[in-house]
C-alpha cells in the first residue's frame, strides 16, 4: 500500500508540474564476443596491442566486415586476427607513432589510439577512436556507457593509474536508455577483460562501486604516468600534461560531449 500511494503521489507531483518520476528501466548491452579475444601474452609489454587487436575483433564480429554505421564514408579495413605475430607488429608500429620516448617499453594512449584508428580504418587521422581524459569517475563512466551505446564499438580503459590497458565491451544501466544520447541514466556497473591472462578478467561483470573503488587490478584510476613527454601531431598535447589525475579512456569522440569540464 506504501509504494502505491509513492508512485500516486508522484504521479501528482508531475501533473501539477511539481516534479518528475524517475526513470527505473534498467538497460543490458554486452558486445563481448568469445573469438574476438587475444591474451598479450608471453609479451607483458604488449596490453595495448593485443587490446586492439580484439577491440577491433570485436567489431568485426558484431558489425559485420563493413564495420559499424557510425563511421560514415571511412571503410572498415580489419580482418580478425588473434595471432602474436599481429600483435608484435602492432606494438611495433605503436611504439613509432606514441608519445613516450623510444627507450620505454610498450606503448602509451596516443600510440593505441593511432592503431584502433590505422588498423581499423586505414589512417591514425580517422578520428574514430580519441583518447579522453576526465576530471571525475562518474563522468568516464557515463562516457564508457555513452560510446559504446551509440557506436557499438569497444572502449579502452586506462588502469593501474595508467600504465596498464583494459577494455569495455558492454553495460548495466537505470534510467534513459544510453542509445538516445541521454546522460540520464545511472552506471549499475560495465563488463570488463584484461588482456593479462593470469588477471583473470575476461567479460567479467564489475559493479560501479567495485570499478571505482576497488582493487588496483580492477579499478579506474586517475592517470598518473609522466612517460608521454613528446608531442602528439594529432591533437598538440603532451600526454602526461592531458591526462595527469585524470579518468582517462580511449574511446568514441561523441562520448565526450557534456562531460568534459
Amino acid at each position: 500500500m506504501i509504494n502505491v500511494f509513492v508512485s500516486l503521489a508522484a504521479v501528482i507531483a508531475v501533473l501539477a508540474g511539481q516534479a518528475t518520476v524517475p526513470d527505473t528501466t534498467t538497460y543490458v548491452f554486452n558486445l563481448f564476443t568469445p573469438e574476438a579475444v587475444r591474451y598479450q601474452n608471453p609479451d607483458y609489454s604488449a596490453c595495448t596491442s593485443a587490446s586492439t587487436m580484439v577491440m577491433l575483433n570485436t567489431i568485426y564480429y558484431t558489425a559485420g566486415p563493413s564495420g559499424p554505421p557510425n563511421a560514415g564514408d571511412l571503410e572498415f579495413i580489419w580482418t580478425p586476427d588473434v595471432s602474436y605475430e599481429k600483435q608484435t607488429r602492432i606494438l611495433k608500429w605503436e611504439r613509432k607513432n606514441m608519445t613516450m620516448p623510444y627507450w620505454q617499453s610498450g606503448s602509451d594512449v596516443h600510440g593505441w589510439r593511432n592503431a584502433l584508428n590505422y588498423y581499423g580504418w586505414g589512417s591514425m587521422e580517422a578520428g574514430m577512436y580519441a583518447d579522453l581524459a576526465f576530471s571525475s569517475f562518474e563522468a568516464a563512466a557515463k562516457a564508457t556507457v555513452r560510446s559504446i551505446a551509440l557506436t557499438g564499438q569497444p572502449v579502452g580503459i586506462l588502469t593501474w593509474y595508467g600504465s596498464h590497458a583494459q577494455y569495455v565491451t558492454g553495460y548495466s544501466v537505470t534510467g534513459q536508455d544510453p542509445r538516445t544520447g541521454s546522460l540520464d541514466f545511472r552506471v549499475n556497473g560495465v563488463y570488463l577483460t584484461d588482456p593479462l591472462r593470469w588477471q583473470g578478467l575476461t567479460n567479467e561483470y564489475v559493479s560501479y562501486r567495485t570499478w571505482h573503488y576497488g582493487g588496483v587490478a580492477i579499478s579506474l584510476r586517475p592517470f598518473q604516468q609522466r612517460d608521454s613527454v613528446l608531442k602528439d601531431p594529432i591533437d598538440g598535447q603532451v600526454g602526461w600534461r592531458e591526462w595527469w589525475n585524470k579518468y582517462v579512456i580511449v574511446a568514441s569522440p561523441v562520448a565526450a560531449e557534456g562531460l568534459l569540464h
